[in-house]
């Protein structure tokens, strides 16, 4: 079973966030030197979760599929902006999906179950050590439901369901209500088949994609108040996070996260705000795109409180 190289160079990035050196996570693969950015290269099942199992136990999270699940979105919304301009319709998108699975990270399959009323996708896997099995399910079932939910029209719900008795972090990080069940599982209803992609959506995130990854390494911040605006980046979808999902992703309380960014002359806030700053004049440059869709694409419930701010961002560069 081979593994696309690129999903060891994820796990290599979301590493550096917690502290380990690239180069002791190399000592896993066969090739070392191995160009872990090339699509064309791969590695073994064993070296894949090796490396992957090193991290989990690294954050001593019990939820860590789930973390690194939503550190991966700025990567969901390449392969969404990818996806939708070869696929017609959620259920050919969902179809493409499963070859993106099967030809590069095989660990984890989809099944697909219709009937009249739900169109359900279920996702499961061949490991036999179950924690780590439900790491690698938990991020794949992140991925795939954040792009779901991007590419459906609103009148869509999505229905989670996790076969877990403790959900809260999982409602917390995805914001959406999930059930208890038996496996991980996505039910809609069957008309989305009928129905289209969200052409406005896409539209979107095939507009700020590159300016997420512009954005991201500013060398203007400082080290750790540059690892929190990276994370923040890499976890917008395309709605900026909040400071509790954030935080989720590192091995340190709430009070030390923010006494690390204060001696280093930030806050969360701080840095959240500059990010909407930029992403407001980047997108309000382009004239593409609606001030009550700017607005709600950087979080602000009423158009009016994103005028107000933009109001502020622009008298404090006055002064």
């Amino acid at each position: 079973m081979k593994i696309a190289a690129p999903h060891i160079a994820n796990l290599f990035e979301y590493g550096s966030y917690q502290g380990i050196n690239e180069n002791i996570l190399r000592t896993n693969l066969r090739e070392n030197e191995l160009d872990v950015c090339n699509p064309k290269k791969s590695v073994s099942k064993v070296e894949f979760l090796a490396i992957y199992e090193i991290l989990a136990n690294k954050t001593k999270s019990p939820n860590f599929g789930l973390h690194y699940g939503c550190y991966l979105n700025i990567k969901a919304l390449g392969f969404i902006s990818e996806l939708s301009l070869n696929a017609s319709s959620i259920e050919q998108a969902v179809i493409f999906l499963d070859e993106y699975l099967k030809s590069t990270f095989p660990l984890v399959t989809l099944s697909v179950g219709q009937n009249n009323n739900v169109y359900a996708l279920e996702l499961d896997c061949s490991i036999e050590d179950i924690t780590l099995k439900n790491h690698i399910l938990d991020t794949v079932f992140c991925f795939i439901y954040r792009e779901l939910k991007l590419m459906l029209n609103d009148d869509f719900l999505l229905k989670l369901e996790l076969p877990y008795i403790e959900i809260n972090e999982y409602i917390t990080l995805l914001s959406s209500e999930i059930f208890r069940g038996k496996k991980h599982l996505i039910e809609l209803d069957s008309q989305v088949l009928s129905s289209e992609i969200n052409r406005k959506r896409i539209k979107e995130i095939e507009l700020l994609l590159p300016q997420f990854i512009k954005m991201l390494d500013n060398k203007n911040y400082k080290e750790f108040s540059l690892q929190i605006r990276n994370m923040i980046l890499n976890m917008c979808c395309p709605e900026i996070p909040t400071f509790g999902q954030v935080s989720k992703q590192f091995a340190l309380s709430d009070r030390t996260i923010q006494r690390k960014l204060t001696e280093e002359g930030q806050s969360f806030r701080k840095i959240s705000d500059n990010i909407k700053k930029e992403l407001s004049y980047y997108l309000a440059k382009g004239k593409q795109i609606k001030t009550q869709d700017i607005a709600y694409i950087l979080g602000y419930s009423e158009p009016s409180a994103y005028l107000h701010a933009v109001k502020r961002w622009e008298a404090d560069i006055e002064f």
